[in-house]
C-alpha cells in the first residue's frame, strides 16, 4: 500500500525514502512503480476517450439527421 507521501533521496543508502510511511526505493525500483501506475492510468484516459468519441459521433449524426428532415 503507497501512502502518497513526499519522498526524498538518502544519501547514505543512495535511495528514495517516504517521509510519511518510511518506504525506501532504489531509483530503479521508483521507475518501474510509476511505470506501471501510468500503463494502468492510461486505460482510464482510453475510456474517457472512448465515450467523448461516440458522444461527438452521435452529435454529428443527430446534426446530420436533423438536416436531412428539414430539406
Amino acid at each position: 500500500m503507497v501512502c502518497a507521501g513526499k519522498m526524498e533521496f538518502n544519501y547514505i543508502n543512495k535511495n528514495m525514502v517516504c517521509m510519511s510511511c518510511g518506504l525506501s526505493l532504489t531509483r530503479h525500483d521508483l521507475d518501474q512503480y510509476w511505470k506501471k501506475i501510468r500503463e494502468s492510468n492510461i486505460g482510464d484516459d482510453d475510456d474517457s476517450t472512448k465515450k467523448k468519441s461516440r458522444r461527438k459521433e452521435w452529435l454529428e449524426w443527430y446534426s446530420s439527421s436533423k438536416e436531412d428532415k428539414s430539406r
